[in-house]
């Protein structure tokens, strides 16, 4: 037996999750006591005006639900939203959203709000029902949790700093010194045997390959070239020595006009991208890599991708501490405290690609 329009309406108002449905005309058809409280405006003040927009936004602007009865494209959807909707998993044709009503609350809300079609038998769109739910309080955990892991971030990257110049200032000038004098004392006229010069020559040379490792050790841990020049020089310099000492195909491009971004920015993709190539040497069995930095108006796009054995990336990128994948999960917390997009396709046999994107 059908619901009588009474009953539905008895549902939707019993609902605690705030929602609203409108019709083709864009007017409202229900707005339930959820809603109500959540934007401070009565259901007989909204019901059959199409002026719902007051109630989230200062300014007139279509609601989510508005775009879905639209039929707008995902572009422009997009205009709206900035990167802040997609698609929703569940229902075809439906969008979810999270953003910040300024004006809601004592100090503004943070809103998660889904909308999706109302179709009639013959699948026409009649109308669009909106869900609202305040995330405000994990809004604040995200907060505190970011704060945290960027003072962790900071005070890592600052222990590496001052280890790198600790061994630069200190081990490698003593070591500089001692391949310097050993070099002299083989230069000088002695009568050493071909034994004793032979074994000279062999301390030698492993000095140099001490001098080499401890130089590259110094450049993992804080590489001058990222603080003196930049984000771009470190990477074409980190994609050559790949090259150079795995004997891998390694290029290095760059896309846009090419610019400065803050040192929080530079030095996270420099070690997203540092993790990745190193990924590709110890793992990937690859011959070539290929990595992009993309400018755009938004940002920096930077992709790296490999021709290697690939792997099975298991559930989603959130599931990566459970599979035991902690490299990229420390890449995913580095983008995600600069408010980026991380994503990894990966099949074996296919090799593996990495896309990484922040906002500048």
């Amino acid at each position: 037996m059908p619901l009588s329009s009474k009953t539905l309406a008895k549902i939707v108002n019993g609902s605690a999750i705030p929602l609203f449905v409108i019709n083709k005309e864009h007017k409202i058809t229900h707005w339930n006591n959820a809603v109500e409280a959540l934007s401070g405006r009565k259901r007989e003040d909204v019901l059959g005006k199409d002026d719902h927009w007051m109630s989230f936004y200062k300014e007139k602007r279509p609601s989510m639900a508005d775009l879905i009865v639209e039929g707008a494209s995902a572009e422009e959807i997009e205009v709206y939203y900035q990167g802040k909707c997609k698609k929703s998993p569940l229902i075809e044709d439906a969008y979810e959203a999270e953003d910040f009503f300024s004006h809601l609350g004592d100090k503004g809300i943070w809103l998660h709000f889904t909308a999706s079609p109302i179709k009639d038998d013959d699948g026409e769109i009649i109308g669009a029902i909106e869900t609202l739910v305040d995330i405000t309080e994990r809004k604040n955990l995200e907060d505190n949790l970011r704060f945290f892991l960027q003072q962790i971030t900071r005070a890592q990257e600052e222990e590496r700093k001052y280890i790198a110049r600790e061994l630069h200032d200190d081990m490698a000038q003593i070591l500089g010194s001692l391949s310097r004098r050993l070099d002299n004392l083989l230069r000088k006229k002695h009568d050493f045997g071909e034994s004793e010069a032979a074994a000279l020559h062999d301390v030698q040379n492993l000095l140099n390959q001490g001098m080499q490792s401890l130089n590259s050790f110094i450049q993992n841990l804080r590489p001058s070239l990222l603080d003196d020049l930049g984000l771009i020089p470190a990477l074409r310099s980190l994609t050559n020595n790949l090259e150079s000492t795995d004997g891998t195909i390694a290029d290095f491009r760059v896309i846009g006009e090419e610019r400065r971004l803050s040192n929080e920015i530079e030095l996270s993709l420099f070690r997203i991208v540092q993790e990745a190539l190193n990924n590709v040497s110890k793992h990937a069995d690859a011959t070539e890599v290929h990595v992009t930095a993309e400018f755009n108006g938004k940002g920096i796009k930077i992709t790296v991708s490999d021709n290697g054995k690939g792997f099975e990336l298991r559930g989603s990128m959130d599931d990566l501490p459970r599979i035991g994948q902690l490299g990229l999960m420390g890449m995913q917390e580095r983008v995600w405290l600069l408010g980026g997009s991380i994503d990894v396709d990966s099949k074996p046999g296919r090799g593996t690609t990495l896309e990484v994107e922040v906002p500048a």
